[in-house]
């Protein structure tokens, strides 16, 4: 074995250490602490008198109530996070905590929607107007012969090292990138 391949085998293992590590040490993180408003509200469960936990209730929703109004705490549906995983895929995003976006169980892998318009310019690929307000650009070289119109069905999903695969209806999938 050649010294150029000796180096190849060791950064694999480095890597492969690396990865391990980090997923358990993913695995073992303590999930996100809870508002300190909640935590009071939950807490409240705690009492065993009826009427002090009544007025630990009162006095908890009270707080809560009075952090949400001032912009401290935020509550969204689940409709709303959806919709908002929806409109930032494709997009870095700096590292939030999970749960801002619903958790990472819940990770949208791919969108359907349909093309609004497309252009094609040689030697640069196809830029994609998607009906959801997104815009893609091919970023591979995979000819894609097809007549844009309106309607046709575009399917986006996520594919290997963050990269995107964007499918128009029947036709091969090009790599894309969000604009």
């Amino acid at each position: 074995m050649n010294a150029v391949h000796g180096r190849i085998i060791a950064s694999l293992c480095a890597m492969s250490a690396m990865c391990t590590f980090a997923n358990q040490s993913y695995a073992n993180a303590d999930p996100a602490p809870k508002a300190a408003q909640m935590q009071q509200l939950l807490d409240c469960r705690r009492i065993e008198d009826r009427s002090t936990r009544v007025d630990c209730y009162d006095a908890a929703a009270a707080s809560l109530d009075a952090a949400e109004r001032q912009g401290e705490i935020v509550v969204v549906e689940r409709e709303r996070v959806i919709e908002a995983r929806r409109a930032v895929f494709g997009f870095s995003l700096p590292a939030f905590p999970s749960s801002l976006l619903g958790g990472e169980t819940e990770a949208l892998n791919e969108v359907e929607t349909s093309l609004e318009r497309a252009s094609h310019v040689a030697g640069q690929g196809w830029t994609f107007h998607l009906a959801d307000g997104s815009v893609w650009r091919q970023i591979d070289t995979t000819p894609l012969q097809f007549r844009a119109r309106a309607g046709l069905p575009i399917k986006i999903r996520r594919a290997a090292m963050g990269s995107y695969l964007l499918k128009v209806a029947d036709y091969p999938a090009v790599r894309a990138k969000r604009q």
